[in-house]
């Protein structure tokens, strides 16, 4: 959650307990235009664009955006000074010229600012009053361009029902302590005092508990104070969120993570069921929630007077770049039959089909992940590996067309495979200059994680650490561990073998070349390399 509340002692809390800033993927530009494309809209290109992101704290999510997308403009606005001042001298640092960070109340917005193609309030609405949530979406209706998307962010019932009876309790418990990380530390100790003393064994009650403190316990002290114990926290149902939204001229459009949306991802009854109950989308998402449980959603907005088509079809597909990390289970597995092959992702999604075709472009993908292709260019590989020399007619290729552009649409619908509406500006092979961003490098250099071109946090080690700041696209593999060996001779790094500590020689030669080969590997795979 961010800021933006105009009373002091929430500007107080933020600026003496900074709230942690870090990339969201799921409101990136790309997600939000493919949603937006996938239903019938032409929203800008990513790469040419203008974004407004409300409360954006220091600006964790936004910078990535505007190092990533040069050509596009971004603004961010906060009402915590501190924050605001901490983002400025990070976008000086990096010399970025498409963006300003503004300290200012999303109340006192100016108009000149002009109309944005993407608007950003993420962690945001909940917490703040009601008079401030019909303000977010005032912006939205005043701010957004004719075919722009809004994402907000929110908490919702039923499932913070449960949340908020947490919260009471951790705030009656913790109320009274003024100190934020005393407040936070005295939160948990509760929530853990409760979760050892309530029976989980057919104790609903006490498997939530254990649940809800599962959540909580690797989460940091700012999360929970500024997220669960802040004075401001509103939850409400979907249907009440978009009946807002509609008095402002907007309307639904989608969700930031698609799968929430479709009916065919709950059992085939339960789905059979809400088809049957539902006359309309926002009713049949209200419903699934509350088959869910649902605690937070991520809800896309567009203008009222956009035609919007929710007819999906193979059609869609074919406008978008695909991408994927899945790879096959079998080691015996075989492409040219008609036998199940099942893949998996990192995340353990599987999917399984018969289809040659489908094996054959499910296999390109992971092969090439993390880079995205072309819908045109992923069907030709997969023929091109299927059949090789096989001539097909015209009808032929639109049945093979549409086979693909089904099963894609189907993984799509499960988060097997990504669509995209641009490529992003990263390397997937090392050269002999290997080169990031210079907000990794800036990263690298403060922190244990990087945001990759993906709008993701890598965490890095210690060894990858140095290794990021040195690489500036300007010295070879050589030069680089050379400045590794100078780093180890200072003993600003530590190389051991066997147990020894190496400080030169064949055998410090080859253990740095081994670790930065190794990193340089894993960085060009987590989409971090740059051209």
């Amino acid at each position: 959650m961010q800021t933006a509340i105009k009373e002091e002692e929430k500007t107080f809390s933020y600026d003496n307990v900074p709230y942690d800033s870090h990339p969201f993927p799921q409101s990136h530009p790309d997600r939000l235009a493919t949603i937006a494309t996938l239903f019938g809209m032409k929203p800008a290109p990513i790469d040419n664009c203008k974004v407004l992101e409300l409360a954006c704290a220091s600006g964790g999510n936004i910078i990535p955006l505007a190092q990533a997308l040069p050509k596009s403009h971004f603004v961010g606005i906060d009402l915590s000074k501190r924050q605001i001042e901490d983002g400025q001298k990070v976008v000086k640092s990096l010399g970025l010229k498409n963006m300003e960070l503004k300290h200012v109340d999303l109340q006192n917005l100016d108009e000149s600012l002009g109309k944005f193609d993407y608007i950003i309030a993420h962690g945001l609405f909940s917490w703040v009053p009601g008079t401030v949530q019909e303000k977010i979406l005032e912006v939205c209706e005043k701010f957004l361009a004719p075919n722009g998307v809004a994402y907000i962010s929110y908490n919702t019932y039923p499932g913070w029902h449960f949340r908020g009876m947490i919260r009471d309790m951790m705030l009656y418990h913790a109320g009274p302590i003024q100190d934020p990380n005393a407040k936070a530390g005295q939160a948990r100790a509760l929530l853990d005092f409760l979760a050892q003393s309530v029976p989980t064994e057919g104790n609903a009650y006490g498997i939530m508990l254990k649940n809800e403190v599962e959540v909580l316990r690797n989460q940091r002290d700012s999360y929970l104070f500024h997220d669960h114990l802040e004075e401001e926290n509103k939850p409400m149902y979907f249907h009440e969120f978009i009946e807002k939204a509609n008095t402002h001229g907007l309307q639904f459009l989608g969700e930031a993570e698609f799968s929430t949306m479709l009916t065919s991802n709950f059992p085939a009854q339960v789905g059979e069921t809400l088809r049957k109950i539902s006359t309309d989308i926002v009713r049949t998402e209200q419903y699934m929630d509350f088959v869910r449980n649902r605690t937070f959603r991520q809800t896309l907005l567009c203008r009222k007077d956009v035609q919007l088509n929710r007819n999906l079809s193979f059609e869609q597909v074919k406008q978008f770049m695909i991408a994927s990390p899945i790879k096959p289970v079998s080691e015996t597995f075989e492409l040219q039959t008609g036998k199940p092959e099942t893949f998996a992702l990192p995340n353990n999604v599987q999917l399984t089909t018969p289809q040659p075709l489908v094996k054959a472009a499910l296999q390109y993908l992971g092969e090439i992940w993390p880079k995205a292709v072309k819908f045109d260019d992923l069907l030709n590989t997969a023929l091109s590996r299927v059949a090789p020399n096989v001539i097909q007619d015209k009808n032929a290729h639109v049945a093979q067309t549409q086979l693909l552009g089904a099963d894609l649409l189907t993984a799509y619908s499960t988060n097997a495979v990504v669509f995209r509406s641009h490529e992003m500006p990263f390397v997937t092979e090392v050269s002999d200059k290997p080169k990031v961003s210079e907000l990794a490098k800036f990263q690298a250099e403060n922190g244990n994680y990087v945001t990759n071109q993906l709008h993701e946090i890598v965490t890095i080690d210690i060894f990858s650490k140095h290794l990021l700041a040195l690489l500036d696209g300007k010295k070879d593999q050589k030069q680089l561990l050379d400045e590794l060996t100078k780093l180890v001779k200072s003993d600003t790094l530590v190389v051991q073998k066997d147990g020894k500590q190496v400080k030169e020689g064949e055998a410090l030669k080859e253990s740095l070349t081994t670790a930065m080969n190794e990193s340089l590997s894993k960085m060009a795979k987590a989409g971090v390399l740059v051209a």
